[in-house]
C-alpha cells in the first residue's frame, strides 16, 4: 500500500496561485489543531472502519471466524460457504464497466461552440492519460464494499517541464474526514484528507528540511486501519522506522488550505489551496463519494446489507449438513459396548454398531429422528437465498435466473434490479462530474501556453488538436479565400516580408477563460430495456409500419452507432455537382412555367377574337340574305349562305386547332427536364 500512494506535493504556481497570499498563523497552534482533526477522525470512526473491514472480507471469501472453522473441523464439517456477495458486487462493476461512456462539454453562448469541443477533446485527453475509466471502477468497489472512495485531481510537473493534470486513486482507508459530516458528497466537511506510512529514509529524502519533525515523530497507538499491519511482517522487518504523514485539507474561513505533516511537525507549511473552482476561489483537490450515512454519521456500502442473508445461509447449510451426517440416539447404558464408538459407526454410511447381549433395538438402543429439523433449516436457507437472490443485482441481471418465464416478466425483473441500484449509480455519476468538473478548472487554470492534445476517438482517424494556439496575421491570411485575401491585404496594404504578418491576431480554441457545462450520459445498465425497445422498433418496421432506419440503429446496441449514424447523415446529401445541375433546372422551369402563362393568355386573347368573328359571321349572313331579296327558291338560297358560312368557319377552326396543338406541344417540351438530367437526380 505505501508504494501505490504517495501524498501529492504542492503544485507549481500559476499566475493565479502566486496571487494568492497565505495569512500569518500560530504554527504550533496550527499543528495542534491539524493533529487533533486526525486523532478525532481515527477514535470515532474506529467502529465504522471495522465494519468496513468486515464487509472486504466478506468480498475476499472470508466469512467465518478463526474459531466457527476451527469448529467445524472438530466435528469433521467442511468450512464451506458460497460467496453470494462477491457475485452480487462484481455484477454490479460490470454494470458499471458496460455503462461507461465519454464526457461531453456543452458552450454557454454560441460564440463558444468550438472551443466547447476543444473543451471535450481535453477532457477525453486526460481521462485516457489517467485510466480514468479503471480508476473509476475501482472507486465504485470501494464504494459497494467499504461505503466511500476518492480521488485526488492535482496538477503535476513533468520532467520535461509539462504540467499534467492528474487523477489518483485515494483508497477508502487511506481517507480521513469530518466525523460531523452528513452528505454523501462530503460537501459539508470541515476537513478532508490522506494518511498513509512513510519509511523513515524516504520521509527524510522527501522533506529534507523538515528531518527533525520526522525523528520527532511519534509512530505508535495507531489504528489498525491506517498502521498498513506492520506487525504482520508481510513487507517489512521490525527495525524499520517509520513514520505517519498527512496532509490535510482544512476550511479557514472562505478559504481551503493545504498541510503535510507529521505529529512532530510539518513537513510543507499550510498555505491556501492553488486550486480554483469555477467562481475562482480556492477549494480542495480531493474528491470522495460515500454510498450511504447512518444516523451516526457513519459510511457504509451496499455490502453491509447483505452480510446478515450472507451468514444465514453459511450457518443454515452448515446446520443442515450436521444435522443429516449426525445421529441422536437414547439407550440403557448397559445397551453398547463402547457409545463413543457407536457413535463413529452412525456417522458413516456403512457403519456397524455392536450392542451388548440381550439388548433390544428400538428398547434398549435407539436413533432419535432429526428429519424435520434438517429439512425445517434447508426451508429456511432457501428462503434465506430467494431474499438474497432478490436483493440489489438480482438473479436475472446476473443471468442465473433459471425459471421458465416469459421475455416479459425477465426484463421486468432485470428492470426492478436496475431501478433499486440507481441510487448507487446515481452517487457515482455525480462523483463522475464532479470529478470531470475539476480536471477542466486545472486545465483552464494550468494549461494556459499552446498545447497539442491527441484526440483518439476515432479508430479509424487520429486528429490533433491545438489548445491556446496563437494564430499570426500571416496564417489567418492563409485561411481566406484568395479574392478575400488579396483584398484585405491590398487594404492593409500589406506585402510580403511585411513584419505585421508576424504579429499574433487571435488565440483559437482558448481554453483559460470559458465555462462549459459538462454532462455524463449514463446509468445503471439498462441494455436488456434497450434491446426491448429495439425489438419493438424492430417488429414495427417489419410490419410495414414506416420506421426511420435512424431510429432503429440508434435504439440498437451497435458499437460505433454514432459514426453509422454521420455517415448515413453524409450519405443522404446531394453532391455539390448535383445540386448546381437541379438548381439550374429549377430556374428553367420557373422560366418555362412563365412562358407557359403567357401562351395562355395569347390563347384567351384568340377566344375572345373567335367570339367576335362568329358574330361578324351572322351579321354577314345576314346581309347576304337582305341583299338577295325575294329568291324564287328561298330554301335553296338558305342552304347556299349555310354553306358558305360553315365553310368559313371550318377554315377558321382548323387554324384555331393548329395553333392549340403548337402551344400544348410547346408547353410540354417546357415543363419536362432532359432525360439524362432527370435520370442523374433519380439516382441520387
Amino acid at each position: 500500500m505505501e508504494n501505490s500512494l504517495a501524498i501529492a506535493t504542492q503544485p507549481v504556481e500559476t499566475p493565479d496561485a502566486a496571487g494568492v497570499a497565505t495569512p500569518e498563523i500560530d504554527r504550533e497552534e496550527h499543528l495542534r489543531k491539524l493533529v487533533g482533526y486526525f486523532e478525532e477522525a481515527e477514535d470515532a470512526g474506529r467502529t465504522a472502519r471495522e465494519r468496513s473491514e468486515r464487509c472486504r472480507d466478506y468480498y475476499n471469501n472470508l466469512q467465518l471466524t478463526s474459531e466457527e472453522v476451527a469448529a467445524l473441523k472438530k466435528r469433521g464439517q467442511a468450512p464451506i460457504y458460497v460467496n453470494y456477495i462477491q457475485r452480487k458486487v462484481d455484477t454490479l462493476c460490470g454494470i458499471e464497466r458496460r455503462s461507461r461512456t465519454d464526457p461531453k462539454a456543452f458552450p454557454r453562448n454560441p460564440d463558444d461552440e468550438q472551443t466547447s469541443n476543444a473543451a471535450t477533446d481535453s477532457l477525453r485527453y486526460v481521462a485516457d492519460q489517467n485510466s480514468f475509466n479503471g480508476l473509476r471502477s475501482e472507486v465504485y468497489n470501494d464504494i459497494l464494499v467499504e461505503g466511500s472512495g476518492g480521488a485526488d485531481v492535482i496538477v503535476e510537473e513533468m520532467p520535461d517541464g509539462d504540467l499534467m493534470v492528474k487523477v489518483d486513486r485515494i483508497p477508502w482507508d487511506r481517507l480521513v474526514y469530518d466525523i460531523h459530516s452528513r452528505q454523501l458528497n462530503f460537501s459539508d466537511v470541515k476537513y478532508k484528507g490522506i494518511v498513509l506510512w512513510m519509511d523513515g529514509d524516504d520521509a527524510r529524502a522527501k522533506y529534507p528540511e523538515f528531518v527533525d519533525s520526522i525523528n520527532d515523530t511519534l509512530s505508535t497507538s495507531a489504528s489498525e486501519t491506517y498502521d498498513d499491519r506492520p506487525r504482520y511482517g508481510i513487507w517489512c522487518d521490525s527495525k524499520r522506522k517509520r513514520v505517519r504523514v498527512v496532509q490535510m485539507h482544512y476550511r479557514e474561513g472562505d478559504d481551503w488550505y493545504i498541510a503535510t505533516y507529521t505529529k512532530g511537525g510539518f513537513l510543507e507549511e499550510p498555505q491556501v489551496s492553488p486550486y480554483k473552482d469555477k467562481f475562482g476561489r480556492s477549494c480542495s483537490s480531493l474528491h470522495i463519494r460515500a454510498a450511504y450515512v447512518d444516523r451516526e454519521n457513519n459510511r457504509y456500502g451496499h455490502v453491509e446489507g447483505l452480510i446478515p442473508l450472507q451468514d444465514e445461509i453459511n450457518k443454515r447449510r452448515s446446520k443442515s449438513l450436521h444435522l443429516l451426517s449426525q445421529r441422536q440416539t437414547f439407550g440403557r447404558k448397559s445397551a453398547l459396548l463402547d457409545t463413543a464408538a457407536a457413535k463413529v459407526q452412525l456417522a458413516k454410511p456403512d457403519g456397524h454398531v455392536e450392542m451388548s447381549d440381550g439388548a433390544e433395538f428400538g428398547k434398549d438402543f435407539g436413533v432419535i429422528p432429526t428429519g424435520d429439523m434438517a429439512n425445517g433449516q434447508i426451508m429456511l436457507m432457501q428462503q434465506a437465498l430467494a431474499e438474497m437472490n432478490a436483493t440489489g443485482a438480482n438473479a436475472a441481471m446476473q443471468g442465473k435466473d433459471d425459471k421458465a418465464q416469459s421475455g416479459v416478466a425477465l426484463q421486468t425483473k432485470i428492470q426492478a434490479g436496475s431501478v433499486e441500484m440507481e441510487p448507487l449509480a446515481d452517487g457515482l455519476r455525480e462523483w463522475t462530474k464532479e470529478v470531470f468538473e475539476a480536471m477542466w478548472m486545472r486545465i483552464r487554470q494550468f494549461w494556459t501556453d499552446e498545447k497539442w492534445i491527441r484526440v483518439t476517438d476515432d479508430d479509424r482517424n487520429i486528429k490533433f488538436v491545438g489548445l491556446n494556439k496563437k494564430v499570426t496575421l500571416e496564417e489567418k491570411l492563409m485561411q481566406m479565400q484568395p479574392q478575400e485575401r488579396a483584398g484585405l491585404m491590398q487594404q492593409m496594404q500589406i506585402q510580403p516580408g511585411d513584419p505585421r504578418l508576424k504579429e499574433i491576431v487571435e488565440v483559437q480554441n482558448d481554453v483559460t477563460g470559458v465555462d462549459v457545462d459538462i454532462v455524463i450520459e449514463e446509468g445503471p445498465d439498462l441494455s436488456s430495456l434497450q434491446s426491448e425497445q429495439f425489438d419493438l422498433l424492430a417488429k414495427l418496421a417489419q410490419s410495414g409500419l414506416a420506421i426511420p432506419p435512424k431510429a432503429i440503429i440508434q435504439a440498437s446496441s451497435i458499437r460505433n452507432k454514432d459514426v453509422i449514424l454521420d455517415e448515413m447523415e453524409k450519405g443522404a446529401q446531394v453532391p455539390p455537382e448535383v445540386q448546381q445541375q437541379m438548381q439550374q433546372l429549377q430556374e428553367e422551369l420557373k422560366e418555362k412555367t412563365k412562358q407557359l402563362a403567357q401562351m395562355e393568355m395569347k390563347l384567351n386573347d384568340k377566344s375572345a377574337e373567335y367570339q367576335l368573328k362568329d358574330r361578324d359571321l351572322s351579321i354577314k349572313e345576314q346581309a347576304l340574305m337582305a341583299k338577295q331579296g325575294n329568291p324564287e327558291n328561298p330554301q335553296e338560297a338558305m342552304a347556299k349562305v349555310g354553306l358558305t358560312v360553315a365553310q368559313i368557319r371550318k377554315t377558321e377552326a382548323e387554324a384555331d386547332q393548329t395553333t392549340l396543338e403548337n402551344a400544348h406541344a410547346y408547353a410540354t417540351s417546357m415543363t419536362q427536364p432532359p432525360i439524362e438530367q432527370v435520370q442523374q437526380v433519380k439516382q441520387i
